[in-house]
């Protein structure tokens, strides 16, 4: 059915039984429950990571040309693709004044470059299968906390790669965004051994959560164009989008009550009071 403007209107719930779907960190924590919760629901699933297994083709996502072999042979392996969910990503303390080394550019090109080039490989077979293209992002993209810059700016582009996506694909893909908030996995692990803990500045969530939450938008009717994972991110997110300066004053605080615990590790002294 052709709804307003031109665009295709589903109108049946999106079951995801038989859907061949492809998940990107498919052996991280997100990764790996949604590709269970995926075949749960009755999909078929593969996945890209760099620890190869049965249903995960080995792919680094910061090797550009290693991508569309490896998303080719998810195509052909599913026999088309329905469902692409770009969930692979990582993260480092990065103050906003130092230079972007090597490890700063590694998280820009897990964090958005991987997913780009991720979708631009799969786009023909999604494209042809009206599917669905999911963004696991962060509440970070829009709630601006310091010591993270190339976490944040990674964050921050890949909901605008998104909306680009959207844009030019609307008749024939379904794209959205979704916004964790701090959850204790294992891509917290280089910023606590630096000293830097995100959990004493946001609320923390499980894996459960964020998974449910990738299902939920996955099976849609209507997929949103962007979902927080709770509530509370979801308020977090708002008032940092529409209300920043208010975001700014309210994260300022709580950094200056952390600096002043030692709350920030190595890079408490340095980032000072703000």
């Amino acid at each position: 059915m052709t709804g307003r403007g031109g665009f295709v209107r589903r109108k049946a719930a999106w079951d995801l039984a038989g859907r061949r779907a492809l998940v990107t960190g498919a052996a991280g924590a997100f990764g790996s429950a949604t590709v269970e919760a995926l075949r749960g629901r009755g999909a078929t699933v593969l996945g890209l990571d760099l620890q190869k297994s049965d249903d995960v083709i080995e792919c680094d996502l910061t090797q550009p040309d290693a991508i569309p072999a490896a998303v080719g042979e998810a195509v052909e392996r599913l026999g088309g693709l329905d469902l692409l969910i770009n969930n692979a990503g990582i993260g480092v303390p990065a103050p906003a004044g130092d230079a972007p080394d090597a490890t700063a550019r590694k998280v820009i090109e897990v964090n958005l470059f991987a997913g780009w080039g991720v979708t631009a490989a799969a786009l023909p077979a999604l494209r042809a299968a009206n599917g669905r293209v999911i963004f696991v992002s962060s509440g970070l993209a829009y709630v601006t906390l310091p010591l993270a810059a190339s976490y944040l700016v990674s964050k921050r582009a890949i909901d605008t790669y998104a909306d680009a996506l959207r844009i030019e694909n609307a008749r024939h893909l379904d794209v959205s965004v979704i916004y964790p908030g701090y959850v204790p996995t294992p891509i917290h692990d280089a910023s606590l051994a630096k000293g830097v803990d995100l959990g004493l500045f946001l609320p923390a969530e499980t894996v459960g959560q964020v998974v449910s939450t990738i299902i939920d938008v996955a099976a849609a009717r209507r997929p949103p164009r962007n979902r927080a994972s709770t509530r509370t991110t979801g308020l977090g997110v708002a008032m940092a989008r529409h209300l920043p300066s208010l975001a700014d004053r309210v994260v300022r605080l709580r950094t200056n009550q952390q600096r002043r615990k030692g709350g920030l590790g190595e890079l408490t002294e340095r980032l000072g009071k703000i």
